[in-house]
């Protein structure tokens, strides 16, 4: 899945608009809506702050095992 699926298949999950996201994480409130466009290849750190916001995780898994090696803690989280 793509990331910009991805961020849209978390929000649609939440019920909660890319605007109302951008602004909780103290952005202009067009963030989320441009950083989801197919066009966009946002950061793994914008990702993970987007999935923070939602309440998801973004973590590492082995495709073969299914072992999870680690979880991207969000850079706004770790900031603080």
């Amino acid at each position: 899945m793509q990331v910009n699926t991805v961020i849209r298949s978390m929000l649609d999950a939440r019920g909660v608009s890319a605007r109302a996201t951008s602004l909780d994480l103290g952005r202009n409130d067009s963030f989320v809506g441009h950083v989801a466009r197919a066009s966009r290849v946002p950061s793994i750190a914008t990702v993970a702050d987007v999935a923070d916001v939602l309440g998801y995780d973004l973590a590492i898994v082995d495709r073969t095992t299914g072992e999870e090696l680690g979880r991207v803690v969000p850079p706004r989280r770790s900031a603080g």
